[in-house]
């Protein structure tokens, strides 16, 4: 569980699927929920926002949005931001402020496009053998419990060249419904193996679930920077993503 929910908000127009989501994992956990508002200090949103914020801890910043979240955040914090952008054509046409963010913070990050949450249903996550595989299941079937609906467990053996061998994708996904079995017993848990690209089967997979769980990922040398997997899904959003990274402690354990 993060320490706190922060719920940055930039740009209003995007910011209620973001807001509703935050909103539902506060309340459901009783765990803190800092409103932060990234821009001008006299602009008709801020000030609008800061009134509707009254009966919670809220927080006004200066400077670029990615930056000004970056020097804010905790290491065990879960950032939530939305964006309008779905979508291959509109994310890389609109740009990717989302994945500026999702990089440039040192916590899990919860990226919230502007969809109805009614009519979807399931809980995606992308599973790898490194060491957010457990975090990732973690944190997928923490989702599906509270919103009482199935996993599904998607890995990928594409290297670019010759898919793994059954026997070697196999581990990981018996790793993997382990680990959510153990948070979640009476919950119904998919698995599928892919010799797809990772980020087309998981955005294929998540076209209609209520929210994807994915790994940071980093690139060797990139500081907080996004894996490719990640940076693939964020620029082609459909649904709710959810980025894990390690928690702190285990993250100074190693």
């Amino acid at each position: 569980m993060p320490a706190r929910f922060v719920l940055g908000i930039g740009d209003p127009q995007a910011a209620n699927g973001a807001e509703a989501w935050a909103d539902f994992h506060a309340s459901r956990t009783g765990i803190p929920l800092v409103r932060v508002h990234v821009g001008p200090v006299d602009s008709d949103s801020a000030s609008r926002r800061m009134r509707e914020s009254t009966s919670r801890e809220s927080v006004h910043l200066a400077g670029a949005l990615p930056e000004a979240l970056a020097r804010f955040v905790n290491a065990d914090d879960t950032l939530v931001i939305g964006t309008g952008k779905t979508g291959f054509i509109r994310s890389r046409v609109f740009g990717s402020l989302s994945l500026q963010i999702a990089a440039e913070v040192d916590c899990t990050v919860a990226v919230v496009p502007q969809v109805d949450l009614r009519f979807r249903r399931g809980v995606v996550a992308g599973v790898k053998d490194d060491d957010l595989l457990v975090p990732v299941v973690r944190a997928c079937a923490d989702e599906a419990h509270a919103r009482n609906q199935p996993i599904q467990l998607i890995h990928s053996s594409f290297t670019g060249l010759v898919p793994a061998d059954i026997e070697t994708r196999r581990p990981v996904l018996d790793r993997a419904v382990a680990e959510a079995s153990a948070g979640v017993a009476r919950t119904n848990i998919r698995t599928r193996t892919t010799g797809r690209p990772p980020a087309e089967a998981l955005l294929d997979a998540s076209r209609n679930a209520s929210l994807l769980v994915v790994g940071a990922g980093q690139r060797r040398g990139a500081g907080h920077a996004l894996g490719s997997v990640t940076h693939d899904v964020l620029l082609n959003i459909n649904a709710p993503v959810l980025i894990v990274r390690r928690p702190p402690t285990e993250r100074a354990e190693s």
